[in-house]
């Protein structure tokens, strides 16, 4: 067992439980199935994926981990009371409320947890977010790859449905959306090609639904 393995299993028996039920239970009755706690549990999955892809050639640290879950069981519970696409800022006053609420020390990098929950969403990817290992970069990648394959069919339409978008203007408004997802992803981890091909065929296979639906309408 390397480092990393070690640092994910002693973040997650620190942190996972928790935060994780305190997740499920924001969710509790809001009807948001498609970005509730098992969603933030996928990010978090993904994350992994993403610190395992990238640890023999950047230095990942117990820190840093820690930090990265946190902010994946953190920054979508914004759309518990803002269903818009700046939800980022009420997720990171929950995550802030939370830690002074149940007085928990709070880790060295908080601030930049509850930047990279605040900025999780802003899929105009500025320079900042294609620093591989930076917790933003891992955090809104391991979003963005739980928007591909199947699950992220149902996760675009019902958010989207949600917010007003007609169903005429679903595939286009989708398209351009998963486009862009895959571009940062592509660009941010070009570097690990065998990682970045493995999730283009989820990504290709979730476009094709919604070519296909525009097609129909």
């Amino acid at each position: 067992m390397n480092d990393i393995e070690n640092y994910i299993i002693s973040a997650e028996e620190k942190w996972l439980n928790s935060l994780l039920s305190y997740c499920k239970k924001l969710f509790d009755g809001k009807k948001i199935l498609s970005h509730d706690h098992t969603h933030h549990l996928r990010v978090w999955e993904y994350s992994k994926e993403i610190l395992n892809a990238i640890s023999n050639s950047f230095d990942i640290d117990n820190n840093f981990i820690e930090a990265t879950l946190i902010a994946s069981l953190f920054h979508d519970t914004g759309l518990t009371q803002n269903l818009n696409e700046d939800h980022g800022n009420d997720s990171r006053i929950i995550c802030s409320d939370y830690f002074e609420n149940v007085n928990l020390k709070k880790p060295e990098n908080f601030n930049e947890i509850l930047h990279a929950i605040e900025m999780h969403d802003d899929k105009n990817y500025k320079q900042e977010n294609i620093i591989p290992n930076s917790i933003l970069a891992v955090l809104s990648a391991a979003d963005d790859l739980d928007a591909f394959g199947n699950i992220g069919v149902i996760r675009y339409t019902e958010i989207y449905l949600l917010r007003g978008i007609s169903l005429n203007d679903l595939p286009k408004s989708i398209i351009q959306n998963l486009d862009n997802r895959f571009a940062n992803f592509e660009r941010t981890y070009k570097n690990f090609p065998k990682f970045v091909e493995k999730h283009k065929d989820r990504y290709l296979a979730s476009k094709k639904f919604f070519e296909n639906l525009k097609k129909e309408l």
